[in-house]
């Protein structure tokens, strides 16, 4: 954790919503909402800015040293989907009918209500989204903006949940706890899947 830097540091909205986006560019969730989108990097940045917003006064935010990742999540006191969040993910929608177009926003609307749908009743953290850019894969930095967020589960004796939008991110989470929980079905050639891991003994 000495090596993470806080929001304090980085309190820029848009820096961090373009790490993010430079992050998720190549995710297979993004592939299947933005397709070719001559615009896409700055696309799904405005995209982020509106999350990164809610995370600056609900959540918490993690970056890594030199811009190279970054985590958002939330504490178990903070409901995600409430009426807030979903007038926010309405402005979302409207960004990206603008931007994107109107089958693109489409497509957003039906992955965030099936991701919705599925989230756990049971009191937890939440990873909303992690994630680090291509050239900072593969060096244990991923695990580094994690950790915080398994040490206040630990310490509080909370499970934690996060949906891994791509499947080759299954066995980092493993690594860290986490088990699958359910499989998010958003058409018949893509699924999500929601994970879950258990308060420590």
């Amino acid at each position: 954790m000495s090596n993470n830097l806080t929001l304090e540091s980085y309190s820029s909205i848009s820096t961090i919503a373009q790490v993010l986006a430079e992050s998720f560019a190549d995710d297979p969730s993004f592939n299947l909402v933005f397709g070719q989108n001559p615009n896409r990097l700055a696309t799904i940045r405005a995209f982020f800015e509106p999350f990164v917003a809610d995370a600056t006064k609900r959540g918490k935010i993690i970056m890594a040293p030199n811009l190279q990742g970054a985590c958002i999540w939330y504490p178990t006191e903070v409901e995600i989907f409430d009426e807030q969040f979903e007038q926010m993910l309405m402005e979302v929608i409207k960004t990206l009918t603008k931007l994107a177009g109107e089958e693109s926003a489409q497509r957003f609307q039906h992955l965030i209500e099936q991701v919705g749908n599925h989230e756990p009743q049971q009191s937890h953290c939440e990873v909303f989204f992690l994630g680090l850019k291509p050239s900072a894969r593969g060096k244990g930095i991923g695990q580094d903006l994690i950790k915080p967020v398994l040490d206040y589960a630990d310490k509080n004796q909370l499970p934690c949940y996060l949906v891994s939008s791509n499947s080759r991110n299954i066995s980092f989470y493993e690594r860290q706890g986490f088990r699958k929980y359910c499989s998010i079905k958003i058409n018949d050639t893509y699924s999500m899947t929601g994970m879950w891991r258990e308060l420590s003994c």
